[in-house]
């Protein structure tokens, strides 16, 4: 399992687990993000909308080259995707995710940095 599918089956169970008074952790659901047999899919950084559904942000690579920063968001029923985001660097540039969070309107913002050299 890719840590993107890790860290959404981790933090669903801790999501649950939080409710229960006495009883541990159950799992839930597990979800997968593959771009590929050989590529690269990572998660670095989660947080939940107010609905309590998952927003996933980390990184993914394809056939077309070079890492994009790509961003899921998750039902907190089945795992599903609601949506997804994916950003390209430009010149074949990677592109690497440092934060996400919400703002004070609702709005996910997403920081992150293209890795190499630009100009």
């Amino acid at each position: 399992m890719n840590r993107l599918g890790f860290m959404a089956t981790v933090l669903a169970a801790g999501l649950l687990g939080s409710t229960m008074a006495l009883a541990g952790p159950t799992h839930v659901w597990t979800d997968q993000h593959d771009g590929g047999a050989t590529y690269v899919d990572d998660g670095w950084c989660t947080v939940t909308d107010p609905e309590g559904n998952l927003v996933v942000a980390g990184e993914s690579s394809d056939v077309s080259g070079g890492t994009d920063l790509l961003v899921r968001k998750l039902s907190k029923i089945d795992g599903s995707e609601i949506w997804n985001a994916q950003y390209e660097g430009y010149d074949d540039k990677d592109v690497a995710v440092t934060q996400i969070t919400w703002d004070t309107v609702g709005q996910l913002l997403v920081a992150g940095f293209i890795r190499g050299c630009i100009g």
